[in-house]
């Protein structure tokens, strides 16, 4: 029996991968953390401190991923039935190329959009898991914005939409087709041509809109993590689908929109329903049996995902109030109101800095650690859902209507 890894060693693993690109939802693996030196950001900004602003074709809650100097990016079209992929450049917003996707109008949630899902992206190409009407699918455009593949997943069942993102990990692209209609499964495709390397079945209670986490591993391989119901998280080899563990989930009525984060040596998790988070979980993953090792019962995010520096998890609460845990046992630090705003945007760690966007477009920057200390804000002028996106010196906030990039300090003139 393989032996579980140490703690140290899985935290310096998880710390080392991607710190220039960003290349899916909330970053490296999930865990909402440039690691890049470069990345000390200002904790005041305003109009004047923008490196660009670009105005969009349309709206969105999407976060932008960026590979090298290209920044990618969704949006809804003016037109109904119409989504556009768009490529930047991430130095100066220049618009690149513009790929027009036509669908089939479905019903959301009225704070859902038809460009909810981020994409991601690799070496040669970026990737989409979208609806369509009563379907899902998945496409595939070369950084030039030529199609590559389109793979239909068929039938998905949702009021709410979609949103889950794709993720690449252990050579494949893992899609999130979980539902509460039939044929729902987690798909492992081929990058190069979408064929379905592995399918895991999987019926939700109530359908999960949360992004896999990933792991990986000192031997190479690397695992990832889905939330959903009544299981709470279950863990999959990412190169075969094979299922490695599973722990239910203890209020297993409720869904999980915040996706997983992993800081040290602990999975975190949270679900709820009607814009409250109702419970969480935190699972020890180098267990040899891995299980529930403590809950918090206070500042319960349902929309926002966490994010953690390793020891802490800071966990911003749909209200606009963060809380920060320590991630070994849960044991609470502080809980403070960063605004007075509802967030559904994710927070992200630069330098030092936790960056926390509420809906109304109002940012609160606060310091990492434990003391609690607000360091400054901005405000971007307009309505908000999209998580911020950091590479290459730049952070990235998008609005209903904008793109804005905050150069770093180190370079300003």
């Amino acid at each position: 029996m393989k032996r579980p890894l140490p703690p140290l060693l899985l935290l310096i693993l998880l710390g080392t991968a991607g710190a220039q690109e960003w290349t899916r939802f909330h970053g490296p693996d999930g865990r909402g953390v440039s690691g890049a030196k470069e990345s000390a950001f200002p904790a005041t900004f305003g109009e004047k401190d923008w490196g660009w602003k670009k105005e969009l074709p349309g709206s969105g809650i999407s976060s932008p991923v960026l590979w090298g100097s290209r920044l990618f990016l969704t949006c809804e079209g003016p037109e109904s039935g119409e989504r556009f992929v768009l490529a930047l450049d991430a130095a100066t917003g220049k618009e690149l190329w513009r790929v027009a996707d036509t669908f089939t109008v479905y019903g959301k949630h009225q704070f859902n959009s038809f460009a909810s899902s981020t994409p991601c992206v690799d070496a040669d190409h970026v990737y989409l898991a979208w609806s369509s009407g009563g379907t899902m699918k998945v496409l595939a455009l070369t950084h030039e914005g030529k199609p590559a593949w389109n793979k239909d997943l068929g039938a998905y069942q949702e009021d709410h939409g979609s949103g889950a993102s794709p993720v690449l990990a252990g050579g494949v692209l893992v899609v999130v087709k979980d539902h509460v209609g039939p044929d729902s499964f987690i798909a492992g495709l081929k990058p190069s041509d979408g064929s379905i390397v592995w399918k895991h079945e999987r019926q939700s209670t109530r359908t999960p809109f949360a992004t896999p986490s990933v792991i990986r591993r000192p031997d190479g391989a690397e695992t990832v993590l889905l939330p959903g119901n009544p299981k709470a998280l279950t863990c999959l080899n990412a190169a075969d689908g094979k299922l490695l563990w599973e722990v239910e989930n203890p209020s297993p009525g409720d869904r999980p929109v915040a996706s997983p984060v992993v800081a040290g040596n602990i999975c975190y998790m949270s679900v709820g329903q009607g814009g409250i988070g109702k419970s969480c979980v935190a699972v020890d993953v180098t267990a040899a049996k891995p299980g529930i090792v403590w809950q918090v019962r206070k500042g319960i995010p349902y929309v926002p995902t966490a994010v953690g520096d390793g020891k802490l998890l800071y966990l911003l609460g749909d209200g606009g109030i963060l809380t920060c845990v320590k991630a070994e046992d849960g044991s609470v630090i502080y809980t403070e109101r960063v605004f007075s705003d509802k967030a559904y945007s994710s927070p992200v760690l630069a330098g030092g800095k936790l960056y926390c966007v509420g809906r109304s477009g109002k940012v609160a920057v606060v310091q990492a650690g434990e003391t609690f200390k607000k360091l400054g804000g901005a405000d971007l002028g307009e309505d908000t859902d999209s998580t911020p996106a950091i590479a290459n010196g730049r952070l990235f906030f998008r609005t209903r209507t904008h793109l804005m990039c905050l150069p770093a300090e180190v370079a300003r003139p």
